[in-house]
This record gives C-alpha cells, sequence and structure tokens, in this order.
C-alpha cells in the first residue's frame, strides 16, 4: 500500500527537488523544465504527453499553470525511480547554479 500522499514524496531527494522548484520564480521553473526535457530525459522512453491528455482534470497544482513545467513534471512522474532519482540530483546541483 502506497503510504505517501504524493507520488514524489516517495523519495526524499525528488521531493525536495519538487519543493524547491515550487518555490521558484516562473522564469527559473521553466528553464529547469526545459533542462529537464531536453537534456535530461530527451533520450529516455516515456508516453508522448498530449494537451488534451494531461489536462483531463482541474489545473489545481502549482506545476500546472506552466505547460512546459507540467510536462517536465509529468514525465519526472512517470519515469523510472532510478533515472527519477538521478534526474533529481541534476536538476538539483543545476538549480543551485541558475539560482546563485
Amino acid at each position: 500500500m502506497n503510504m505517501f500522499k504524493r507520488w514524489y514524496d516517495a523519495d526524499a531527494v525528488v521531493s525536495k527537488v519538487i519543493n524547491d522548484l515550487e518555490k521558484c520564480s516562473e522564469e527559473v521553473q521553466v528553464k529547469c523544465a526545459e533542462y529537464i526535457i531536453d537534456d535530461l530525459l530527451k533520450d529516455v522512453e516515456l508516453p508522448n504527453l498530449s494537451f488534451e491528455d494531461q489536462y483531463q482534470y482541474i489545473m489545481r497544482r502549482w506545476y500546472d499553470k506552466n505547460i512546459k513545467v507540467s510536462h517536465a513534471i509529468e514525465y519526472l512522474r512517470l519515469c523510472p525511480d532510478d533515472i527519477r532519482r538521478e534526474t533529481a540530483l541534476k536538476v538539483q546541483k543545476y538549480l543551485k547554479e541558475i539560482t546563485k
């Protein structure tokens, strides 16, 4: 049984990165989203997200305000646990670099 309310709380590293991203400006969130999609997960086989598939619910999460950020977080959610953690560690490092 899953004891976590949110998928990213299952891994402390992923949870911290998601929470750190939430606190960033939208500009920084978009930079990180581009880094996740275009650099880190570009070679990982993930389902293609369409606008219609992703928005079958009311947009209530912080990352739903920007389509690119929303897609990056969704790709992160869908990737295997080991890749998710590795990606989160790289995003954590990238965040430190771009917010100095």
